[in-house]
């Protein structure tokens, strides 16, 4: 039997790659989607904020999908769901919306079925489907994770991210597919630059877990995703250079784009304003604010506890 009648989730935002860590790195934001879920007799559906009048209202709406599989995986007959969506989380905009769904899905469904999975055994149906783990990763644990594959098993290491970094996100107002931004990446890379690509995913890792901000400008460059996809995103690379010339110490494109994330300690209105301001130039409307790493996670709204 269901533990609870309602079960209500949040789940973090998520920045992906964090320049160099293409499909490995991930950070998770306090910018929110948040799941209600019951059990119904008929599938209803409910979606408000981001997302409203667009995402679907039926067996294609990614939370169901998601709560459809984890009670396969435990046989369980489900009539239906109602499910009630609040979306923070802008849509294909590089900020996980999607993984923020299926996380979602997911967790509600096992807390309201009493299937008792754990975040493994979650974090490798999320990851089967959205692909890959790097935007899921964070989603599910919070904070800063590093994310391998290894014989088909999914890994994820979970670090604490840094609280006094602030966190600028500017969002242009277009989309990116994920499909179509990868799409435009290459088939092969050459050996010099996925040596310049290990060594400064090496070097994020370490500059934002021992707080070394002065060369997060330096080792969040990208050879392997960022050029190809600046021909999708007009002013991308001169929007991640006003960021650091305002006083930002890196930036970078989030996950597949159009988002763009700066990382700092002061200046932060200079920062914004100038990364806004740039992407006027190439007349590109963004909006665009301030926010925090998030290290908690998926977490069940009413068990919530502060770390």
């Amino acid at each position: 039997m269901p533990r609870h009648d309602l079960v209500t989730v949040r789940v973090p935002a998520t920045t992906a790659n964090l320049g160099p860590g293409f499909d490995c790195l991930g950070l998770a934001l306090d910018v929110h989607n948040t799941v209600e879920l019951s059990l119904a007799v008929a599938t209803t559906v409910e979606i408000t904020g981001e997302g409203q009048g667009q995402l679907s209202l039926g067996p294609n709406n990614l939370v169901l999908q998601a709560a459809d599989r984890l009670a396969e995986q435990v046989e369980s007959e489900v009539p239906g769901w109602h499910l009630r969506q609040h979306n923070e989380i802008p849509l294909a905009r590089g900020l996980g919306s999607s993984s923020a769904a299926i996380v979602g899905g997911l967790v509600a469904a096992n807390e309201l079925l009493q299937a008792s999975f754990d975040r493994q055994q979650l974090l490798e149906i999320a990851a089967e489907m959205e692909g890959h783990p790097d935007n899921v990763g964070p989603a599910l644990y919070g904070g800063l994770t590093a994310c391998y594959v290894e014989v088909g098993d999914v890994h994820c290491i979970r670090l604490d991210a840094p609280s006094e970094l602030d966190i600028g996100v500017v969002i242009p107002h277009f989309e990116v597919s994920t499909r179509q931004a990868r799409e435009v990446l290459p088939e092969q890379v050459s050996f010099d630059d996925a040596v310049f690509n290990l060594s400064r995913t090496a070097g994020t890792l370490a500059a934002l877990v021992t707080g070394r901000w002065e060369v997060l400008s330096a080792v969040m460059k990208d050879r392997l995703h960022q050029p190809a996809r600046a021909p999708l995103i007009p002013g991308m690379e001169e929007v991640i250079a006003a960021a650091e010339e305002a006083g930002a110490h890196g930036a970078a494109l989030s996950g597949s784009g159009p988002t763009i994330v700066a990382f700092a300690t002061e200046r932060q209105d200079a920062i914004l304003e100038a990364m806004v301001k740039t992407f006027g130039n190439f007349n590109v409307q963004a909006t665009a604010f301030w926010t925090k790493a998030n290290n908690q996670g998926a977490v069940l709204v009413d068990e919530e506890v502060s770390q």
